[in-house]
């Protein structure tokens, strides 16, 4: 890895300039990034966006923290990515990294010998992120989809590594915390996913829908980054309150369409859902019902797709199931 600054490592402890990698699926890439060093020592955070280059806000959220943090009144540093997923920008391309086709979100930890996305995901946590006392990832709102203002952490089974991750997803003033559970780390997954696997700590945070610069969703994102460097004594000042429930969920499941056609959703995110409840019609072409989709447990809905149309098999809900225990 190396990080070339464009101007002086003196220039008021912020250094912006082009992070690459010695892997040779990653070393023709150039990726932009931003470094805050503060006038005295304290942890190193990392921050990234555009895993999914459209989920706009997110990425507003890391370009406006670039702007929000002064050196002089930092303890450590922070590390800023705004655009993770470079290949899918000129396309603008849903999910998945264009050159393999896989979606980075899932390919974590990666592998150095694996294809562009897992290597990638490799050379952030093993590389970029490995020094950092916290990740954190900012996701929310594709072309295709609108999204709960939610946050996600991964439970391991370790009752310290467990309460951290939790106070970390509780600083977004999310309505629902997804605490994935310890068997989502049995194959390759988040970023989250793939630093718990090494007892390292990390949050992701949802917010946003349709592709569009939403202010609000920005907030929350930004929000929800100062406070974890409230959280981690790296500034100084009370943290922003939440202002919703935080309901804690356990199982997350995705939830598909049985047939083709047309979508007629009948539960929206954040909602919650009772076992059996419909949760959307699927329409054929004459208007006539032909499957509907109901909720398999209760729960919290966590996001849906919201394009009109629907294939066979298509994921098309989120849902959380709560915790029990967990307010």
């Amino acid at each position: 890895m190396n990080f070339t600054p464009n101007n002086s490592a003196t220039d008021a402890g912020i250094r912006r300039g082009i992070l690459t990698f010695a892997n040779p699926r990653l070393r023709d890439w150039q990726w932009p990034m931003v470094e805050i060093r503060g006038q005295r020592p304290g942890p190193h955070l990392c921050v990234m966006a555009g895993m999914h280059v459209n989920e706009v806000s997110s990425i507003e959220a890391a370009v406006q923290l670039q702007r929000r943090i002064a050196p002089a009144q930092l303890r450590g540093s922070i590390a800023i990515l705004p655009i993770l997923n470079l290949p899918a920008v000129p396309a603008r391309a849903q999910y998945v990294c264009p050159i393999d086709g896989k979606n980075i979100n899932f390919s974590f930890p990666g592998r150095a010998e694996g294809s562009f996305s897992e290597a990638l995901a490799d050379a952030i946590l093993g590389e970029w992120a490995a020094d950092a006392e916290v990740l954190i990832d900012l996701h929310g709102g594709d072309l295709c989809e609108n999204v709960a203002r939610f946050s996600i952490c991964q439970m391991t089974g370790d009752k310290d590594h467990d309460d951290a991750a939790l106070a970390l997803a509780r600083c977004f003033d999310a309505e629902i915390i997804a605490a994935l559970d310890p068997a989502e780390m049995a194959a390759p997954g988040r970023a989250c996913t793939g630093r718990a696997r090494a007892g390292r700590r990390a949050v992701m945070a949802e917010a946003g829908a349709n592709g569009i610069l939403d202010p609000v969703s920005t907030a929350y994102h930004l929000n929800g980054v100062l406070n974890v460097m409230t959280l981690l004594g790296m500034i100084e000042g009370p943290p922003i309150p939440p202002t919703r429930d935080q309901v804690v969920t356990g199982r997350y499941l995705w939830i598909e369409t049985p047939r083709p056609g047309l979508l007629h959703a009948r539960a929206e995110p954040g909602m919650r859902v009772a076992e059996g409840q419909i949760l959307a019609r699927i329409l054929d072409v004459f208007g006539d019902e032909i499957a509907q989709i109901r909720a398999p447990a209760s729960g919290l809905v966590l996001w849906r797709i919201n394009h009109g149309m629907a294939g066979e098999g298509e994921k098309v809900f989120g849902l959380g199931l709560p915790m029990e225990g967990r307010g």
